[in-house]
């Protein structure tokens, strides 16, 4: 995810990146599947900016979420 946060910030125009197991990005599909075929793994996913941002926003509420909880705020059990 980090990947692909840092080739969309570069990258303002891209709404969709490809990349393949190793980690690669490609801004076209059928690049992606061509180096895709010289890995041991040549799974190729899809990734666009909106699925990113919705996925940094969950995970920037659940953080949030965990720092709102202050266990020594729970009265004590006698």
């Amino acid at each position: 995810m980090k990947e692909a946060k840092q080739y969309f910030d570069n990258h303002d125009s891209v709404d969709k990146l490809y990349f393949t197991s190793d980690g690669l990005a490609f801004f076209d599909e059928q690049n992606a599947v061509n180096h895709a075929k010289c890995l041991d793994d040549e799974t190729v996913s899809t990734k666009t900016r909106s699925e990113l941002d919705k996925e940094l926003e969950d995970i920037t509420s659940d953080k949030w979420n965990e720092l709102e909880y202050d266990p020594l705020d729970e009265p004590d059990a006698e």
